[in-house]
């Protein structure tokens, strides 16, 4: 199939090479890490969920998960606030500072992601686009992996469509 790593040797330097502009262009938006900007986007399009959560979605430990959050409470850009499930619990919440940040991030993406389609033929956005459904699908075996995967996704875009990853992520579970 592809026995000479030809082919893997091209997507991991496309993936690279995209990543790489991703973060650099989040960096350039105020220096901070990505982990701290994926934070916010992951919280903003799901709020109120936990620090637990939280740390399962960026592979941060619970207390690298606190740490980050503290920071993003001291920059007006998270709150915390206590579960109505179980008041035992504190939930998270974007300030609107914290949710024009994320927009911001999302926006920054998707900007490297356009000038990278931008150099495709509509055909080949055609065929690509099943490729990539079917990929993210596959690396999807549960819910943790689909809200890892989508930690900088605008998910307003996917949603309507039919989220690959959530689906994958629902039909795991």
């Amino acid at each position: 199939m592809n026995k000479d790593g030809y082919v893997n040797n091209l997507l991991g330097a496309f993936a690279t090479t995209v990543a790489m502009r991703i973060e650099q262009d989040i960096a350039g938006l105020g220096g901070h890490s990505l982990t701290h900007e994926s934070a916010l986007v992951a919280m903003s399009q799901h709020p109120d969920e936990s620090i637990d959560t939280l740390s399962k979605v960026l592979g941060l430990t619970h207390s690298g998960a606190v740490r980050l959050v503290n920071t993003l409470e001291k920059e007006g850009l998270v709150e915390r606030h206590r579960s109505s499930e179980d008041a035992r619990i504190a939930v998270l919440r974007v300030t609107l500072k914290g949710k024009k940040r994320a927009d911001k991030v999302l926006n920054a993406r998707e900007q490297i992601t356009e000038k990278v389609l931008g150099t495709l033929s509509a055909d080949q956005i055609e065929v690509l686009q099943p490729v990539l459904e079917d990929a993210l699908a596959k690396l999807t075996d549960n819910q943790h992996d689909a809200r890892r995967i989508c930690r900088l996704c605008n998910e307003q875009v996917c949603r309507p469509k039919g989220c690959p990853v959530e689906m994958a992520s629902t039909d795991q579970t």
